[in-house]
């Protein structure tokens, strides 16, 4: 009878013991901590320098900050090119991420590979670039259609006697063939007065030296007559406006240039430096719309709120900001600024 009381006494412990000690994780060696992380996939571009070199550094800021503090694990990937991105997002699925915020390189060449990631049911947030023909969870974006219509405007007061006289011709410097530079096309013909003659576009690939290159060209094989004519130059980004005012202030030809107003997109600090002394030294004007790298940190935002549950609108634009010679300097105190240099 002893020993069955005794066996009865050691089976209740082994059985307590059990009961109380801590339970392993199913699935591998993760713990459940682990296992109940969510996953951020955020997906751009690469760069080394200028405003998507700017935007990587504070997309990277953003969602590194956020999983720290809302305990989410994420992974963040860059590409050269559109087919690299490709691979980038069908990896994603497959490791079957809670969430994708994507930065095309080109939306048309990413509309497969998007589609794919809505049909695998995974929330997809698109940023800047728009894909045609396609609906992603949520868009996110500057309002590049009222850049557009801000910067005709503009035009439309600083030339208003000249056209009241008849043509104004311009020049246009665009970044590239994506849908950025197209809505801000689309915004300028839409406010800018119809006697403005676009006479000349060029697609710079968002780069300063290129944009150079170009001007140099027009400036040195064009009629004088020709180029007498040119009043105003609409680029769509500040690093183009460089490439386009080293052109000119290294112009060394026999005409006569009646310029007057550059205009870019950006609002940078190496832009706003230039302001003064462009207009002393050339009597050339600046006129820019604030599009911050740091835009970049709302759309990983946005990601947080999918991994939370939150149900997101289909579509947010991020305001600018219109700077010229009257703000440039009460512009460096406002959040937009501040925000763009608070990293470096």
């Amino acid at each position: 009878m002893k020993k069955l009381v005794s066996l009865l006494l050691v089976l209740v412990m082994v059985f307590t013991l059990a009961a109380c000690a801590p339970k392993q994780p199913t699935g591998g060696d993760t713990s459940d901590e682990q296992t109940a992380k969510k996953v951020l996939g955020v997906v751009m571009p690469n760069a080394t320098h200028g405003f998507l070199g700017e935007s990587i550094k504070h997309a990277e800021a953003e969602v590194k900050a956020l999983a720290e503090a809302n305990g989410f694990d994420y992974k963040f990937l860059t590409s050269k090119e559109s087919s690299e991105q490709n691979n980038q997002i069908d990896t994603l699925i497959n490791e079957k991420v809670d969430a994708i915020v994507l930065w095309p390189h080109n939306g048309d060449e990413l509309r497969s590979a998007a589609q794919s990631v809505m049909d695998a049911g995974i929330p997809l947030i698109i940023y800047d670039r728009l894909i045609n023909g396609f609906t992603p969870t949520a868009t996110i974006m500057g309002d590049n259609v009222s850049i557009g219509e801000l910067t005709g405007k503009y035009f439309n007061n600083y030339f208003a006697e000249e056209l009241k006289a008849g043509e104004v011709q311009i020049l246009e410097f665009k970044g590239d063939n994506s849908t950025v530079p197209q809505q801000r096309h689309d915004g300028f013909l839409k406010t800018a007065d119809k006697n403005f003659k676009i006479v000349q576009s060029f697609s710079t690939d968002w780069q300063r030296a290129k944009a150079q290159d170009q001007m140099e060209n027009l400036l040195n094989t064009s009629k004088p007559e020709d180029i007498e004519k040119i009043k105003a130059v609409f680029t769509h980004d500040d690093e183009v406006v460089l490439g386009v005012l080293d052109a000119i202030s290294g112009y060394k030809g026999p005409t006569k240039l009646n310029i007057k107003l550059v205009s870019g997109v950006g609002a940078r600090r190496e832009n706003l430096d230039t302001f003064k002394p462009t207009y002393e030294t050339l009597q050339v004007d600046q006129v820019t719309y604030a599009f911050s790298p740091a835009y970049v940190r709302q759309a990983v935002k946005l990601g947080l709120e999918v991994l939370e549950g939150k149900t997101l609108q289909k579509d947010y634009l991020i305001p600018t900001e219109e700077v010229d010679r009257s703000n440039e300097e009460a512009f460096r105190s406002s959040e937009t600024y501040k925000i763009r240099y608070s990293i470096q």
